[in-house]
């Protein structure tokens, strides 16, 4: 089995879908903060409600709000950097075509021995060809307008705080049109080269229901927590506390 095939699927592309993943969790947490104020998504009652209680634990919430946001842009400007001593989506694509040779199926044989139903595997492996990383380099291209405005923000007001800086614009469509581009990415690599896809699209409900299960742990408890509270220092029913 070459080198090249090993360190690209278990360090290159690991270390790429760790990175992806946590800043795909760290989005969509936010983004549901931002969607439990908002009467247009989770109705006028239920909204009002959810405000009482973020701000009855406001600096916690406000801190995590601001550094789930700080995340998900420091993880997503770290994947699509390209400066030379990063690890980024363009030096996997280099990698990747300065060793295409390398990514046969024999490798890919050696590299899962032990697996289960490897015959079948080996008999429809295919690596990522040419025209796969062209349609990549396009898509990359596509997206540079982005990208650029992405890093930009990060150079300027996350990791420095520029006292000349420009304000850079990144809208939610903006963002989640980087997130799909990297899924494709990794799914089109990991599909080929190793017989595996992940499903990214259930990370948006299991980080949107957690965050739900906290607030609604919150808002029921909070009564029985302000009840104690009386009852322990003899205070009337109707104080509010």
């Amino acid at each position: 089995m070459s080198e090249e095939f090993k360190t690209f699927i278990d360090y290159y592309l690991a270390d790429l879908r760790k990175r992806y993943y946590l800043a795909l969790s760290s989005f969509y947490l936010y983004d549901r903060f931002r969607e439990l104020a908002a009467p247009n998504v989770v109705g006028q009652e239920k909204a009002v409600e959810n405000v009482k209680i973020l701000n009855r634990f406001g600096s916690f919430f406000l801190v995590s709000k601001e550094a789930l946001r700080i995340c998900f842009l420091l993880e997503l400007a770290k994947i699509f950097d390209d400066h030379r001593l990063s690890l980024h989506i363009e030096k996997l694509i280099w990698f990747y075509s300065a060793n295409i040779e390398r990514f046969s199926k024999n490798d890919f044989i050696e590299f899962n021995e032990n697996r289960e139903f490897m015959k079948g595997l080996a008999e429809t492996y295919k690596g990522v060809d040419e025209a796969d990383l062209t349609n990549i380099k396009i898509k990359l291209e596509g997206n540079k307008g982005i990208i650029n405005r992405l890093v930009g923000y990060r150079n300027q007001q996350l990791c420095h705080s520029d006292i000349e800086r420009s304000e850079i614009d990144l809208n939610r469509e903006e963002i989640i049109t980087l997130l799909k581009f990297i899924e494709e990415f990794l799914n089109l690599f990991s599909s080929r080269l190793n017989s595996s896809t992940t499903l990214y699209d259930r990370v948006e409900e299991e980080c949107k229901n957690n965050l739900d299960y906290v607030i609604e742990y919150l808002i029921r408890f909070e009564p029985y927590r302000l009840a104690e509270i009386r009852k322990r220092y003899g205070l009337p029913d109707d104080l509010i506390v």
